[in-house]
């Protein structure tokens, strides 16, 4: 008999929520039992994994949220081609401590240590060399994945080739990864040697942007979005690559107990006078200007996971969480359409604590839900309201995307209906066919995939 729990469970940037039927299991059998058990029942599954979606990608209200946790993650490693097999509930950090020591890492990684191999290809993450290396599927060789319909299965570039692609940016909505074979890259040091430019203004980042990725492989810019900005949005770029000197012992890569206490004090920041002083030091910070380039020393730790070092309760601060609007558009586009949403957000009064600027190329048109643009994002966070002022302004930031022909980022964008999402993602038809191959019940389905995919499937919560 499966005992579930009764448990709340919360999107990353704690904007929204369901309480629903949770299970953990190391069991692949209990897997093939919750499968059963969904399809006699009429019960709807949705996968987690790390739980570092922003949105509703895991929710499932009154149905069943499914995480699977193996007993052993790190499964071979050939220390010779840098081929490493691990399980999909390895997160990047247990990873990279295996990993570090013997000369290599990910070609590819995230903004965060805590996601896991799953979620790296569900969302097919990328990280702040984008443009040089492109996406975490790009590195993945082999998927061992369970489904409802077709069982266990390995997929690869030339077996089951079609799934192979669909579970690379699928959303986890066609089985659960057990395992994934990855193609690392090897290192002599974590030694990070970062420049930080100062930038007037989105243009000028833009400028700076293109000139810097020629000779730098790590590129992010912050900008100010704040109320504080006095309507010059302004910021830096931190541009970086890896030292020559040879260093590959490991230094803490977790927040220290002052960095908690710090963000234990913001937790207050639900109060009004607490608010407008934190997003006023995020202006300050993002805003002060250098007048030269300004060169520091890291490592790739506090290069790659600055939020997870310096922000670790940042999804807290907020009374409402917040929506973390990630967009991409191709070069000849960018501009026009950051002005257009840089409007929106004035007319309306809403700001963004941190807002980031980064260099996009277009994946791998094979890939289900890629992202095709080859240009550059913008990401705000912007305080959730539940209200439909907020809802308004939401629809239209999304008519400024689809008008500059952009697409949002699902793993951390939950405001996206299922017109706007065909808009902006051309292989709708194509998820459907592979869906009814592999899940015919159409039983892994979470809030946003019935969100997204209304008439495809349409569970009424």
């Amino acid at each position: 008999m499966i005992k579930f729990k009764n448990k709340k469970i919360y999107g990353w940037s704690k904007s929204n929520y369901s309480k629903c039927n949770y299970l953990e299991t190391s069991n692949v059998e209990q897997i093939n039992e919750v499968f059963d058990y969904a399809k006699k029942n009429n019960k709807k599954i949705s996968l987690r994994a790390g739980g570092r979606s922003y949105g509703d990608n895991t929710l499932n209200k009154d149905n069943i949220v499914l995480k699977y946790v193996a007993e052993k993650n790190i499964h071979s490693f050939n220390k010779l081609n840098g081929q490493i097999l691990v399980s999909g509930s390895c997160t990047i950090k247990e990873l990279l401590k295996f990993i570090i020591p013997k000369g290599w890492i990910l070609n590819v990684s995230p903004a965060s240590q805590y996601i896991t191999i799953a979620g790296a290809i569900s969302n097919n993450v990328h990280g702040k060399n984008c443009l040089a290396k492109g996406y975490f599927g790009d590195y993945v060789e082999e998927i061992e994945i369970i489904t409802p319909d077709k069982g266990l299965l390995n997929c690869t570039n030339k077996e089951n080739v079609e799934l192979f692609h669909s579970v690379i940016s699928g959303l986890g909505a066609f089985g659960i990864i057990l395992k994934a074979k990855i193609k690392l890259r090897k290192i002599k040091t974590i030694k990070i040697n970062t420049d930080i430019n100062y930038v007037r203004n989105i243009n000028e980042a833009v400028e700076k942007s293109e000139n810097l990725t020629k000779n730098y492989e790590y590129n992010i810019g912050s900008l100010n979005f704040t109320r504080f900005n006095n309507r010059i949005t302004d910021g830096k770029i931190h541009s970086s690559n890896f030292a020559e000197e040879e260093e590959l012992k490991q230094d803490n890569s977790e927040a220290n107990f002052l960095i908690y206490i710090i963000n234990y004090f913001l937790l207050f920041n639900k109060l009004p006078i607490i608010d407008k002083i934190t997003e006023y030091s995020f202006s300050k910070i993002t805003s002060k200007k250098i007048s030269n380039t300004k060169k520091i020393i890291e490592n790739y730790y506090s290069m790659n996971f600055l939020g997870d070092k310096y922000l670790p309760l940042y999804n807290n601060f907020f009374k409402n969480g917040f929506i973390e609007y990630q967009v991409i558009f191709d070069k000849e586009y960018y501009l026009n359409a950051i002005y257009e949403i840089e409007i929106l957000m004035q007319n309306n009064n809403y700001s963004s604590y941190m807002s980031s600027f980064k260099n996009y190329k277009a994946s791998n048109d094979k890939y289900i839900f890629g992202l095709s643009k080859n240009g550059y994002c913008l990401t705000l966070d912007i305080p959730f309201e539940k209200n439909k002022k907020f809802e308004i302004f939401i629809r239209k930031i999304n008519e400024v995307t689809i008008k500059y022909d952009g697409q949002v980022y699902f793993g951390k964008t939950p405001c996206v209906n299922n017109q706007e999402f065909k808009e902006m993602y051309k292989n709708y038809n194509q998820f459907g066919k592979i869906k009814k191959i592999h899940d015919s019940n159409f039983l892994l389905v979470s809030e946003m995939t019935n969100r997204i995919f209304t008439d495809i499937y349409n569970y009424k919560y």
